[in-house]
């Protein structure tokens, strides 16, 4: 949904705001912040393959989904290790899995595990924390 709001401007930009605003969205329905997850490590991948149809870079994407804090936290992990930041590993994963996590997060945030698999097939847990006021990845913890 991100990338149609980003090609087609403020009409669509403003409907979107409210359909995702957390008084449109009852708490069941809060698996759309696992599906943004979701939407963010496939937009992400691609962006890091040079796939895709946006012709987005990471930094672009990771910019769009991401709050700046939590891409500057990513930058400084990025810098102590040699590995991508987002999928804390060296190469990108075959797939994964997201769930909305159990969690003391609260109502204005949402955790979201997202169990990621390689080819070898090794696993890793990163839990990401969604802010559900504007539907923004605040966190990103693990591997």
């Amino acid at each position: 949904m991100r990338r149609l709001i980003r090609a087609t401007g403020t009409v669509l930009t403003a409907l979107a705001v409210l359909f995702a605003s957390p008084q449109a969205v009852p708490a069941a329905g809060r698996d759309r912040d696992a599906a943004l997850v979701d939407e963010f490590l496939g937009a992400y991948r691609d962006a890091v393959l040079g796939a895709g149809d946006t012709g987005w870079t990471p930094s672009e994407v990771r910019a769009l989904y991401l709050t700046p804090e939590l891409n500057a936290a990513l930058d400084r992990w990025a810098a102590d290790h040699t590995a991508d930041p987002v999928f804390r590993a060296p190469h990108v994963p075959t797939g994964w899995s997201v769930r909305r996590a159990d969690g003391p997060v609260g109502a204005a945030l949402t955790p979201v595990d997202a169990t990621e698999r390689w080819d070898d097939g090794s696993s890793l847990r990163v839990r990401y924390t969604v802010r559900v006021a504007d539907r923004s990845i605040t966190g990103l913890t693990g591997g």
